[in-house]
């Protein structure tokens, strides 16, 4: 492809520089939350889904999320392999309680491959597709659950109880509440509205904030000349 433009009409060069619009996952306070309640449907055996309150800033609403980072915990002894489940709901459920399925451009939701975690808490980074998953503009329900693939991880069921995620306060940038949602049985909860569970917290000790972050691409627009580019060139 041949770029061409006439002699000193400026042009936009396009760059793009990867932004959070919510990131907690700075504030690490050593502690940990487990999903737990882990139940065989099926051939796969999963856990419950544990979700935390986002408000993000609301400076990039509606544009791709193209990375978001969250926590797996394994408080475990040893190394397990398991299969982090990501979901998100709208914040309009009893009680400001996820209700609806975050559907922005479509319903959102994401499967990944099974990962092996050591024991402790570990940060891992998604990268998405653009136009899979805007940005919410306001606060909404971030959770995840871990399944054995199947069994195919060859996680057991008490190990697999041991898997939860990271809590980390306060935020850097956006807000969270003192409150978690924890559904009343196991599941994957891919597109279901109005999941059966509750809200609770650790009574203010540890603030109870799991580890996001979400970031955009941001358009950082330059400004060139081709007269520009045709003197520098002549003077070397």
């Amino acid at each position: 492809m041949v770029d061409q433009f006439p002699l000193d009409a400026p042009k936009t060069i396009g760059t793009a520089v990867l932004t959070p619009d919510y990131s907690n996952v700075t504030n690490f306070l050593g502690n940990a939350f487990s999903n737990g309640g882990s139940t065989l449907q099926g051939a796969n055996r999963i856990t419950r889904l544990v979700a935390d309150d986002i408000t993000p800033t609301g400076a990039h609403a509606g544009m791709s999320v193209t990375q978001f980072v969250f926590s797996i915990a394994n408080l475990n002894a040893t190394a397990v392999t398991v299969r982090p489940r990501v979901r998100f709901w709208f914040t309009d459920g009893a009680g400001g309680a996820p209700g609806t399925c975050y559907n922005l451009p479509a319903a959102v939701g994401f499967s990944f491959n099974p990962l092996t975690v050591n024991p402790g808490v570990t940060l891992l980074t998604a990268s998405l597709a653009p136009n899979s998953f805007n940005m919410p503009g306001a606060a909404f329900w971030a959770g995840i659950t871990f399944d054995d693939n199947s069994r195919a991880t060859g996680i057991t069921a008490a190990q697999l109880d041991l898997v939860g995620q990271g809590i980390f306060s306060p935020p850097t940038l956006g807000t969270s509440a003192d409150a978690f949602f924890i559904t009343q049985g196991a599941g994957s909860f891919f597109n279901v509205a109005n999941p059966a569970g509750s809200l609770s917290n650790f009574g203010g000790n540890p603030v109870a904030d799991f580890g996001w972050e979400f970031s955009v691409d941001v358009p950082v627009p330059t400004k060139d000349s081709s007269w520009g580019r045709v003197k520098a060139q002549y003077r070397n």
